[in-house]
């Protein structure tokens, strides 16, 4: 499976200028700059509460900046008109903790989901019914390692298998960016490494750009390419793996207030 829309190496696909955001009066983020180009692997850690998943939001259009400016694919998600939102939406994929998916149907059906803002109501009816795009699907489960589980309950999986789903479903999307918000904080060790290698091997082999939430410093600093750390709403650092020394981490998530 190849995607074709991942861009050039140096694009810029996210700009976050000066963001921030607050819920009911509580800052959540505050005063965030970043920017993020095509085909870059970058984990965002930091403690509890600093912000990580509003980041996410922000970058995927979920969360509107109360300060600020976040563009995504040279949109500005929060201004843009809805049709045109929903276009750039399609193009970035995002991947939960929990998974997002349908307990009760079929793996088929969880992942064809991935492209339901992309077909008709009526397609997306008849899928339903009839599996529709069933070799892309197969190709996207291969990919994930799970070709087998095409027709399997999607309640019958482990949960690391429910997570190889949920990479597949992004995966039909063809995005140009996945956007994972904690995405292994529901498995084990052994299990969350397997996704995580999944992921950058995905973006490595595709080109698309991979930006992950993730609780795990040693999986952040082992397998990724940049390192961007929340705390308390703002961005304390933005560094590769090699620049990011011990003292760092211990101030990283030394106690402090939570922002959200």
């Amino acid at each position: 499976m190849t995607s074709g829309l991942s861009g050039t190496a140096g694009e810029l696909l996210f700009a976050v200028r000066g963001a921030g955001v607050r819920y009911d009066g509580v800052v959540a983020l505050e005063g965030c700059d970043l920017e993020i180009t095509a085909g870059e692997r970058v984990a965002v850690i930091g403690p509890s509460g600093a912000g990580k998943s509003t980041l996410i939001a922000l970058l995927n259009g979920m969360v509107a900046p109360t300060d600020g400016t976040v563009t995504a694919l040279g949109c500005d998600l929060a201004r843009a008109p809805a049709r045109t939102a929903r276009k750039v939406r399609r193009q970035i994929g995002t991947i939960y903790q929990h998974f997002d998916l349908v307990e009760e149907l079929r793996v088929v059906h969880n992942v064809n989901a991935g492209r339901l803002g992309a077909w008709p109501f009526w397609r997306a009816a008849l899928s339903l019914v009839r599996p529709s795009g069933v070799g892309e699907v197969r190709g996207a489960l291969e990919r994930v390692g799970i070709p087998e589980k095409l027709d399997a309950r999607t309640s019958t999986l482990s949960g690391g298998q429910k997570q190889r789903v949920a990479v597949a479903k992004v995966l039909v999307q063809q995005p140009r960016a996945i956007l994972a918000d904690e995405p292994i904080a529901s498995l084990d060790p052994r299990l969350g490494g397997e996704v995580i290698d999944l992921l950058t091997e995905i973006s490595a082999d595709l080109g698309t750009t991979l930006v992950t939430s993730l609780h795990d410093v040693t999986m952040a600093l082992g397998r990724f390419e940049r390192v961007v750390a929340l705390r308390a709403g703002r961005i304390e650092f933005d560094r590769p793996p090699g620049a990011v020394s011990s003292g760092d981490i211990e101030d990283l998530y030394a106690a402090v207030e939570p922002a959200s």
